[in-house]
């Protein structure tokens, strides 16, 4: 069905959604989005490309001090994971990479008893056949396994096998979205992860959008997707399952390209707030009445949604290992507190009761101290950082340091010295050169201006080693090779060749059929 045909759906009621005690669980996820592109964070001028969703945001709680990671991979292994970057590293996740450690469960594992579906974007790492959504809970995956590529790329995956497919990716995963909740049973609790390519580059032409002679079709992009929340919205109305339903909406990363992240500082790929607090809601028939159209202030991440959802669905959170990591020894930084057999446990905290009964707590309760990234920690009111991405050894353009108006200028304020936090790896040497730390109170001074380091050493300092002491905890990947299978690179790469053509998409190298 086209996206025209499906802005016209009708579909029939089904039965009542059942046992009230596990709700549906949506989580979708807007790539590159941000935090000025929505009206509900203001911009009305995007009211037209945005009004499903702003209008499913105004049936909720919109969230202002919602974090994640400053780019794509990380901040989707946290989400499925429950567990911060700190867990699972701050790389970009190549296809065939071991980056969520097989031992885990992710979200899809816990929820036992749901039909679990995840259409769009990956990026989490597929090393092994074991690594594919469809071996982790989920009973379709139809996405693409990479970070980025054309919105009609053949290059895509299903279940577990390439997908050569070449439907605008917004169609594609929105028109399955639509035939899968259309034939869902409302008495089967259903998760849906619903992670658009939209809005990321590249910007290729929108189906039955035409943008302004000289200007992208970004907000064709932002339309399309919106108009997909409209027809799910509608859809879980009139089968009876809004009323038990949970839905979260964020943004994987602050804006970038077109994106706006007015009034915050920086974008995507730096630690500025404008990279790591973005555009988020949740909503669903599960917010009582009182508090639909309210904001809530509380310092989230996107990591709480594990811990949430598996108390929404009766399950536990826990994941650590029985065998209990080491403590941290400031001491001796390259001692492994995890060997073969431990791993860290969930970050996440179940933030419903926050949700539910926000007057209870103060502005940091869920998280009084966050690890954001290897240069951020939040304590307080209070944002120490180091530098820009020095542990990912990115390139960092001038202009990243700066402000954006609301119609996406950048600029700098009259005066304005960039002192601290500068961008200094030393990628050729691969060390870090001297800085200035920036030390912020967000409470008071969210658009990150005033460095209160020079004034406030002793608490730059604490934190600074606060930072570097929690950093020594620093887990990744180590599935054992029996979860992994045989790896076999040129004869997995073959399989996948022979399976989909000379150009499909290069799948997993570890326990694939015929290679073992």
């Amino acid at each position: 069905l086209s996206l025209l045909l499906l802005l016209c759906l009708h579909t029939t009621s089904a039965s009542s959604s059942g046992d009230k005690k596990q709700p549906h669980l949506i989580m979708i996820l807007q790539d590159d989005l941000g935090f000025y592109d929505v009206a509900f964070n203001g911009n009305k001028n995007n009211e037209d490309v945005s009004g499903n969703i702003t209008s499913m945001a105004k049936e909720g709680i919109v969230l202002k001090n919602h974090y994640v990671f400053y780019w794509c991979s990380p901040t989707r292994r946290s989400f499925l994971t429950g567990r911060l970057p700190l867990h699972h590293g701050e790389m970009l996740s190549e296809d065939q990479n071991d980056d969520i450690d097989l031992r885990w469960n992710i979200i899809s594992q816990k929820l036992k008893g749901y039909s679990s579906y995840w259409f769009g974007k990956g990026h989490t790492g597929y090393k092994s056949m074991a690594h594919l959504p469809t071996h982790r809970g989920f009973k379709n995956f139809t996405g693409f396994l990479t970070g980025e590529q054309s919105y009609t790329s053949p290059t895509r995956w299903k279940d577990e096998n390439p997908f050569n497919h070449t439907d605008y990716s917004t169609d594609l995963f929105g028109n399955l979205m639509v035939e899968t909740v259309s034939a869902h049973d409302p008495t089967t609790p259903l998760f849906l992860y619903l992670p658009w390519q939209a809005v990321h580059s590249p910007y290729d032409p929108v189906p039955h959008w035409s943008p302004p002679s000289g200007k992208s079709p970004y907000r064709g992009m932002l339309w399309a997707a919106d108009a997909y929340v409209g027809i799910l919205r509608d859809l879980l109305d009139k089968k009876n399952m809004w009323d038990n339903t949970f839905v979260v909406y964020s943004a994987d990363n602050g804006g970038r390209g077109d994106g706006i992240n007015y009034p915050l500082r920086g974008e995507k790929r730096t630690n500025f707030e404008g990279g790591m607090r973005v555009a988020a809601f949740v909503s669903g028939g599960l917010v009582p009445s009182n508090l639909r159209g309210t904001t809530n202030n509380i310092r989230f991440h996107i990591v709480d949604w594990y811990a949430t959802f598996c108390d929404l669905a009766g399950v536990p959170s826990a994941d650590g290992s029985k065998i209990a990591p080491l403590p941290i020894d400031p001491s001796n930084p390259n001692k492994d507190i995890y060997g073969k057999n431990s791993w860290p446990d969930i970050d996440g905290v179940n933030v419903w009761d926050m949700l539910m009964n926000p007057s209870n707590y103060n502005s940091t309760a869920a998280h009084p101290t966050l690890v954001l990234s290897r240069e951020v920690i939040l304590q307080g009111q209070y944002k120490l950082l180091t530098s820009q991405r020095g542990n990912t050894h990115q390139n960092h353009d001038d202009f990243e340091s700066e402000w954006q108006d609301s119609k996406g200028k950048w600029f700098t304020p009259p005066g304005y010295v960039q002192d601290c936090g500068n961008a200094v790896y030393n990628v050729a040497g691969g060390i870090m050169a001297p800085f200035k730390p920036c030390l912020f109170d967000l409470e008071n001074d969210l658009n990150e201006t005033h460095n209160l380091a020079e004034t406030q050493p002793d608490l730059m300092n604490k934190l600074w080693t606060q930072l570097n002491n929690t950093w020594l905890g620093y887990y990744h990947s180590r599935s054992p090779a029996d979860l992994l299978g045989n790896c076999d690179q040129t004869c997995a790469f073959k399989h996948w060749q022979d399976v989909g053509g000379k150009k499909a998409t290069l799948g997993p190298i570890c326990g694939v059929p015929g290679c073992q």
